[in-house]
């Protein structure tokens, strides 16, 4: 009788441990999943600098140089920058509008245009790399019988991403059109400067108008 109680005994210990061996197998695993759902969240957690960058025109500055024949002063010059094939009557993505000021012989003038369309798709970059760029001077005379004759036109313009950041290759990039010379007047107002998609300078026309 005693060793049937030793035996019975034994038994149940046996079985307290097994018990016991699972559960703590049990909370191991569990608490390995808590662990690996955790880290997993944190591998997949998206930080916004990684993303995709999208570049636009942020910056535009013009510097003309004036030849032996004044602008003078209050007569008035426009200039527009916009994509190449972009109608006059689109938006565009820069402008200055209120130029009066002296342009002096043989000197040079420096000035910033400001962005006129705050749509997204006039100052990308891509729609810049599809189409090239075009920069419009439009010469409006105080007087009829006023010129102005242009020696060189150059562009500077910046290129940024959606954190600020310049582009790599045109975060700040300066087009040159030394073929942009001649006179402005009463009867021929408007001067073109084009690009293609890689910002090479094209041609630079004298037009009677837009």
């Amino acid at each position: 009788m005693k060793n049937l109680i030793l035996l019975f005994t034994v038994v149940c210990l046996q079985i307290s441990i097994i018990s016991a061996q699972q559960i703590s197998k049990a909370n191991l695993n569990i608490n390995k999943t808590v662990k690996t759902n955790a880290i997993t969240q944190t591998k997949t957690t998206n930080d916004p600098q990684t993303s995709a960058s999208v570049y636009s025109l942020t910056s535009v500055r013009v510097n003309i140089r004036t030849g032996s024949d004044n602008k003078e002063f209050p007569s008035k010059v426009l200039v527009i920058l916009k994509t190449k094939s972009a109608a006059i009557t689109d938006w565009s993505s820069f402008n200055q509008l209120n130029l009066d000021n002296e342009m002096r012989v043989n000197s040079n003038t420096e000035f910033g245009l400001e962005r006129e369309a705050q749509l997204r798709g006039v100052v990308a970059l891509d729609a810049f790399q599809k189409d090239g760029l075009k920069l419009i001077i439009k010469y409006l005379p105080n007087f009829f019988a006023d010129a102005w004759k242009i020696e060189n036109i150059s562009v500077t313009i910046e290129f940024k991403d959606q954190f600020g950041n310049l582009h790599p290759s045109l975060g700040s990039k300066t087009i040159i059109f030394g073929n942009a010379f001649g006179f402005l007047n009463n009867d021929y107002q408007v001067m073109e400067c084009v690009t293609d998609g890689t910002f090479a300078p094209l041609t630079a026309v004298i037009k009677k108008n837009y």
